[in-house]
């Protein structure tokens, strides 16, 4: 079964007290707009349990960010594309994009679809791109490095293609932004349902932390750790070095 985000603040709140019962579920709704004729669902409106509620939203979004942020899991990568056009450094970045993949530089690359060629992350980045080539239209040909511009985000190659390049695909693995809002109740959570329930423990006591001041640090450890267990997929190693 997908959990759904509802489900999984719904859970919440439970845990939490705020919530006794099936009865005292959020539900969803089908709101009218009379300014632009269309229908939303909301089920995170509830004026006598707002501040719970909203604060519930909040904390299941930092904890999302919180697990993600501690490795590369399924679901949070995508691949970009860049087709390579004569005289054109550089490219944007797909509106989704976060940040590169890898968490070593060897990791971090780009990797010629067309060509078999890598690309590496620029040493000292842009700023020591731009000092290092004065003369940028100099530097043609196939790109062996690239940087990210602080200008506007965009990728920026070492080498400007030639009509030889041109036509060239080339890949990157990189980190989506992930988000969970008010507006996306039905949404199925970004994650497999047993890290979901696994979950459930860490932002209720995040909850229980900001709201009542109190917080059980062991039941929040032992649950992340559970969490990261199961989004890894893959069995902890129980040894290192040679057997």
């Amino acid at each position: 079964m997908a959990v759904t985000f509802l489900q999984a603040v719904n859970e919440t709140l439970k845990r939490v007290r705020v919530i006794q019962g099936d009865a005292g579920e959020l539900v969803t709704s089908t709101i009218a707009s009379t300014a632009t004729g269309g229908v939303a669902t909301g089920a995170f409106t509830d004026s006598g349990r707002q501040t719970e509620i909203d604060l519930a939203v909040q904390l299941w979004q930092e904890g999302l960010h919180e697990i993600y942020a501690m490795g590369l899991f399924p679901n949070e990568a995508s691949s970009a594309t860049f087709t390579l056009a004569t005289g054109q450094r550089e490219y944007s970045f797909p509106n989704d994009f976060e940040r590169v993949a890898g968490e070593d530089y060897r990791d971090r690359v780009m990797r010629g679809a067309t060509s078999g060629l890598l690309a590496y992350e620029y040493p000292g980045g842009y700023a020591r791109m731009l000092r290092d080539q004065v003369m940028a239209t100099d530097f043609t040909g196939d790109p062996s490095f690239w940087a990210i511009s602080p200008v506007d985000g965009a990728l920026r190659l070492d080498r400007e293609p030639t009509t030889e390049q041109a036509g060239q695909t080339w890949n990157m693995l990189y980190e989506k932004q992930l988000v969970l809002t008010s507006t996306m109740a039905t949404e199925t959570m970004p994650m497999a349902d047993t890290v979901t329930a696994a979950m459930v423990p860490v932002v209720s006591e995040a909850w229980n932390r900001v709201f009542k001041k109190e917080f059980d640090q062991s039941m929040f450890r032992s649950s992340l750790a559970r969490s990261l267990d199961y989004m890894a997929r893959t069995q902890r190693r129980k040894r290192y070095g040679k057997r």
